[in-house]
């Protein structure tokens, strides 16, 4: 036959000294409500085992080694290393994360590396087509003084201008100034009076700051910029493309513009 509860001793089962050990540090709690709650669940449970507080504290005063408080300091080993395990998952997951950076931020560098190299790249083009580019302009400006050099000594004859090559740097008078047209003054020139020669036509600038190119090319150097209504003299016509040139010339400079920009 099985022993009845108070046959058998209380503070060995687990269950009852588990029960006393969550409502015995209720009792000193500061909040008035919880501790007399506590007392009344802490003689509710001892009751149910005929015992009372006086019994209580005579147990606990004899039994200073007892079960009772190596199981209480089991559980609290058992709370430490809880406490110790979700540390170490909180670590783990912080770990995780930080990998996770560290992966995209890897991700992030290869791929500025990547335009840094596409940039560079590009730039080393650009620097080879503009040195090309040189060579090409100074062959261009060797091949222009070639008949310069050649002319014998003496001669008064005006050489012919360059439009094949779009080379028109030299002086403007001895490019395109018509060698039969009387000259104007001086006092005209400083003026801006501008004389249109026999073979010439003359015409204005359709729009405000009209560029005037070194070649008949969009991406030609601009040798300068006129006026809207600033007067020119045309010297001829050529078509690029789908696109129509005039070489034009005012007192002070000469170059092609395309044809839409300036009126006849």
């Amino acid at each position: 036959m099985e022993p009845s509860v108070s046959e058998t001793d209380p503070f060995s089962d687990s269950a009852f000294a588990g029960r006393l050990q969550k409502l015995l540090p209720m009792l000193g709690s500061e909040q008035p409500g919880e501790a007399d709650a506590a007392r009344r669940k802490l003689i509710e449970h001892l009751g149910q085992h005929r015992l009372s507080l006086v019994d209580l504290a005579a147990r606990l005063r004899d039994l200073p080694r007892a079960g009772f408080l190596q199981g209480a300091h089991d559980m609290q080993l058992e709370r430490q290393l809880a406490a110790a395990k979700e540390a170490r998952q909180d670590a783990a997951n912080e770990a995780l994360h930080a990998t996770m950076r560290m992966r995209a931020m890897e991700a992030d560098l290869r791929q500025a590396n990547q335009e840094l190299t596409r940039l560079v790249q590009s730039q080393t083009g650009v620097r080879v087509w503009a040195s090309v580019a040189t060579v090409v302009c100074a062959g261009l400006i060797l091949a222009a003084s070639v008949p310069y050099l050649m002319r014998a000594p003496g001669s008064h004859h005006a050489p012919e201008p360059s439009f094949e090559t779009g080379d028109i740097r030299g002086p403007v008078e001895s490019s395109i100034t018509d060698p039969v047209a009387p000259q104007p003054s001086a006092e005209a020139v400083a003026n801006g009076a501008l004389r249109i020669g026999a073979s010439e036509l003359s015409g204005t600038a359709a729009v405000q700051d009209l560029a005037v190119r070194l070649s008949p090319n969009d991406q030609a150097t601009i040798r300068a910029f006129l006026n809207r209504g600033e007067p020119v003299a045309i010297q001829r016509s050529q078509r690029i493309g789908n696109q129509t040139w005039l070489l034009i010339r005012t007192s002070t400079v000469a170059g092609w513009a395309l044809s839409g920009d300036v009126l006849r």
